[in-house]
């Protein structure tokens, strides 16, 4: 049994979850088996992942904060700062960029597959911009984070409308094809620290500084000291 975090009706709630031991046949190597709402080294369930980073990086919510959205979630909802963790992930899985740190088959391969399989458009769909909140980011690199994150939960809305976790739908079905974790992702990416909005022009004016000449006290004769 193995403790993860799943959606309730009131908020997050933690479950036991059988995750059974396999022998290969060949190899005779034994493993654990994780169900495809659970990705590997993860308290939180995919469709919880799922729920929070998309509604974050939704087009429609330019003015989302992470507090705000993990509040959504009710009680027991994850730190702000693992949502943050989760985009700069899940965003740079999905631009490439963790192709070779062994995180599951390349991104070409699982849109190319999809495309061949379930949508025909979806290759040029992936390449499309989309537009990012610059509220939501400081810099270039977060942009395409979220901005990769943005494309591919619209993506896996348009391939299974019908489930009420896509990206959670579209991973079990490419698990069935490649036999492994296909959008998995590290914890704790190091990405791009949590950039706050610059502050407001309006302030607490203060006293204006002394700018004239300093008067010269260097070298000065004070007279003879008093005796103690």
């Amino acid at each position: 049994m193995r403790a993860s975090f799943w959606p309730g009706r009131s908020g997050i709630v933690n479950r036991q979850t059988p995750v059974p031991m396999c022998r290969c046949s060949v190899c005779k190597k034994c493993c654990r088996v994780l169900p495809v709402e659970i990705a590997p080294f993860k308290s939180y369930t995919r469709p919880v992942m799922e729920t929070a980073c998309a509604t974050y990086a939704a087009v429609e919510r330019p003015m989302e904060s992470l507090r705000q959205t993990v509040a959504r979630l009710g009680t027991g909802h994850p730190h702000p700062s693992a949502l943050h963790g989760w985009l700069g992930g899940l965003g740079a899985r999905a631009l490439g960029r963790l192709d070779r740190h062994a995180v599951g088959p390349p991104v070409a391969a699982l849109i190319s597959e999809s495309a061949i399989r379930l949508q025909g458009e979806l290759r040029t769909e992936w390449t499309q911009p989309r537009p990012v909140s610059p509220r939501k980011h400081r810099s270039r690199r977060r942009r395409d984070q979220l901005e990769a994150c943005t494309r591919l939960f619209e993506a896996a809305g348009r391939l299974f409308p019908q489930a009420a976790y896509p990206w959670s739908a579209w991973e079990g079905w490419l698990e069935s094809r490649f036999h492994v974790t296909t959008w998995g992702f590290p914890a704790r990416f190091p990405c791009t620290a949590i950039q706050h909005q610059p502050p407001r022009q309006a302030g607490v004016a203060c006293a204006p500084s002394n700018r004239g000449p300093k008067r010269r006290t260097k070298g000065k004769t004070h007279g003879a000291r008093d005796p103690p």
